[in-house]
């Protein structure tokens, strides 16, 4: 899985990867922190599905570096303040 992922993110810089396995959804290092954005229509991802078949969605404003920085904003606070 972690193979099919580094592929395709060396491919696809700024998208937000998923790999589809039998109807579940996963991700790894910060696109998995990225997956909860999705659901607001401005962050560009990609659905690997087991067969190698992709859905590609593509927005025209891609705000992965912002959520990016926000993300590590956000995972530093939480250590510096714990």
């Amino acid at each position: 899985m972690k193979n099919r992922y580094w592929f395709f993110k060396k491919l696809y810089k700024d998208y937000v990867i998923i790999l589809d396995d039998k109807g579940i959804n996963k991700s790894y290092y910060y696109d998995k922190l990225l997956m909860k954005y999705i659901s607001n229509n401005d962050i560009n991802y990609i659905i690997v599905y087991n067969d190698f078949d992709i859905k590609k969605v593509s927005y025209k404003v891609n705000n992965y570096r912002r959520y990016l920085i926000i993300e590590f904003l956000v995972k530093l606070i939480h250590t510096c303040f714990k």
